[in-house]
């Protein structure tokens, strides 16, 4: 990721700077002080050592690199609006990052999903690595031979595959949205996946 030329650093370079003031080997917590106090190269130091992991993280849930940078670019504005808001008697800057990180990424995934964006892999690939996600260029067959194989799970196994691999929920949010404790809806989605490998095996023998 290019940072001279990012949102995040342009923001930072809008406002002045105390250049007698080194500011690269302070506390997070003691940056979010200086951000909400208008220093806003603060922002930058803060996009320097946390752009790498909040990357990695949305890249796990987005699973496009270019969509994963529009992801830390608006993470990370969002930390600048809303610093404010951030008490460091509640928890760590790191902690309050990675919620901006988690939910930023599920939220953008669910924008892509909604438009469109991904479509089916490779049914072997996606078994094999454990996921259901609709990515790029897939055939008709592909596509209706995943949706037959879903269509043999149990309901309540389909509904939290569906719900993990397209809408991008955590087990936590799948269990508060059908009323089950996260212990079942993690061994609905195992034993859901399991089934979906053992399908394909077989037609992969009747084959």
């Amino acid at each position: 990721m290019s940072a001279k030329d990012n949102p995040v650093r342009a923001v930072a370079q809008c406002y002045p700077v105390d250049s007698d003031s080194d500011i690269s080997n302070v506390s997070d917590e003691k940056l979010m002080q200086f951000l909400k106090c208008g220093r806003q190269d603060a922002l930058a130091v803060l996009f320097d050592r946390y752009h790498h992991l909040v990357f990695s993280i949305a890249l796990r849930i987005v699973r496009d690199p270019g969509e994963a940078e529009e992801v830390v670019q608006i993470v990370f504005l969002d930390i600048f609006r809303t610093a404010a808001n951030f008490d460091s008697r509640k928890g760590i800057f790191k902690g309050w990052l990675l919620q901006f990180a988690h939910h930023g990424a599920l939220h953008r995934k669910r924008h892509l999903v909604a438009n469109h964006f991904y479509r089916w892999e490779e049914l072997e690939a996606v078994l094999e690595s454990g996921a259901i996600c609709p990515l790029a260029g897939q055939s008709p067959e592909v596509m209706r031979l995943a949706e037959e194989m879903l269509g043999e799970l149990k309901a309540r196994q389909r509904a939290v595959v569906e719900l993990t691999y397209y809408e991008g929920l955590t087990a936590e949010e799948i269990a508060e949205r059908l009323r089950e404790s996260v212990h079942a809806i993690r061994h609905d989605l195992y034993r859901g996946l399991a089934a979906l490998r053992a399908m394909f095996g077989n037609g992969h023998e009747k084959q």
